[in-house]
């Protein structure tokens, strides 16, 4: 150990004259080690829940859609350019995609719609959508109970029973509830296209019966999205064997779309997943940093007592300081000396407050002790936690960082010390 380290550590376990120094020591490192767990814990409750709505959202919409500028893609065209999608080693599975406004009818009442056509066997590769499904419309449960049949059986009596023209839907939860609509019950929807017939246009009508519901508890989502078999959302918009584009899952849903831009072409657009929820994931991000600036405050603080104290400590070892000059030690030395202390208090209440942080997070996470109520927040009824370990080494760099500056000022002070004016006094 080094005389510096040896001699500061000596300081700080050293009996102190005046007694107040010793609290405001401890109350230093109490506050360090309060600050990070603070942030620690916080910023990681603020990870998990963005992680958390990421897969509420992500679970429904794909993480990219091809989509063309105008009109729709053609048998060929969707085969050829599925086959170049497939090809990026960023892409893991392609499906069609087709989202339009409709209207859904039940008896005499009117509501808007985002229909969606899907392809079951594709769509479960490109989505999370089976983790929503439930097969009837009740109070909400626990997650858990939300499926007793498998969600692929679900979404395969979307289509055309054989000999049949009765086909199925899948309703958002809340459109199903606001409709008093159950398991079985026959709604029509009504495209905003139309077709010409001897007594003048009429919007085109295809009769279905609920099949299931889907409940992500993503706002925006329950209350509008309806999803049937894609050869008949194709058919409600005239578009035969087209579709609308092809929806992308990729390795992550944070993997750049440049490379899908390339492969597409012109006359194709590429959206991603965050594009339709900019402003909410914005709202969040800012909500991190805020949070991570309102506690760094608490450790600022904790920082000013770290000065004071040392401080303190400079006038009450003035003698010794000048003792240690007088036999040789350098201003160097006694700068150093004083900038340990520091340090070690720095150290001590980062480590610990490192190590109660994560002890909290793990709690929070195995623990229910912050039950959430159900449904309120998608895919979670306790708090959700991840550590991220890049804001742990921000957090503790950042507190360590201020610490080394805080100490400078009492550093330098003790180095100016005089030790024959204060032998002399003494």
């Amino acid at each position: 150990m080094r005389l510096s380290s040896f001699i500061g550590l000596r300081f700080l376990r050293s009996p102190r004259q005046t007694r107040s120094i010793s609290v405001i020591t401890w109350i230093s490192g109490l506050g360090v080690m309060l600050g990070v767990t603070a942030l620690i814990i916080a910023i990681s409750v603020m990870n998990g829940f963005r992680e958390n709505m990421v897969l509420a959202v992500t679970g429904t919409v794909p993480h990219a859609r091809v989509v063309p500028e105008s009109g729709a893609l053609s048998r060929e065209a969707s085969s050829a350019l599925r086959a170049r999608l497939e090809a990026l080693p960023e892409v893991r599975a392609v499906a069609p995609y087709f989202s339009r406004q409709a209207f859904l009818r039940v008896g005499k009442e009117f509501r808007a719609i985002v229909l969606r056509g899907i392809e079951p066997e594709s769509e479960i590769q490109v989505t999370e959508l089976g983790r929503f499904l439930r097969d009837r419309v009740a109070p909400l449960t626990e997650l858990s109970d939300r499926v007793s049949a498998p969600p692929l059986e679900i979404l395969r009596a979307l289509q055309p029973a054989a000999n049949t023209q009765s086909a199925g839907i899948v309703l958002g939860y809340s459109l199903a509830r606001g409709l008093s609509l159950r398991q079985g019950d026959e709604v029509e929807v009504v495209s905003p296209v139309q077709r010409m017939t001897p007594i003048g246009p009429i919007p085109l009508i295809k009769r279905f019966h609920v099949v299931g519901v889907l409940e992500t508890g993503v706002g925006g989502t329950d209350e509008v999205v309806a999803y049937v078999a894609h050869s008949l959302a194709a058919r409600l918009f005239r578009l035969g064997d087209s579709t609308a584009g092809l929806a992308v899952r990729l390795a992550s849903p944070d993997v750049d779309t440049l490379g899908l831009s390339r492969a597409a072409g012109a006359g194709l657009r590429v959206t991603g997943w965050a594009d339709d929820n900019r402003n909410l994931f914005q709202v969040m991000r800012l909500e991190k940093v805020g949070v991570f600036l309102i506690l760094t405050l608490i450790i600022i603080v904790s920082f000013f007592n770290i000065i004071s104290s040392l401080v303190m400590l400079v006038l009450e070892k003035r003698r010794a300081i000048a003792v240690l000059m007088s036999l040789g030690a350098g201003r160097g030395l006694i700068r150093e000396l004083f900038f340990m202390q520091g340090v070690w208090i720095g150290i001590l209440g980062t480590l610990a407050g490192l190590s109660l942080g994560l002890a909290g997070c793990w709690v929070l996470g195995t623990f229910n002790l912050v039950p959430l109520p159900k449904g309120v927040f998608p895919l979670a009824t306790r708090l959700p936690v991840r550590v991220d370990w890049e804001d742990l080494a921000l957090i503790t760099g950042a507190s360590f960082t201020i610490c080394l500056l805080v100490t400078l000022y009492p550093a330098n002070r003790a180095a100016r010390t005089d030790p024959v004016v204060n032998l002399r006094n003494e």
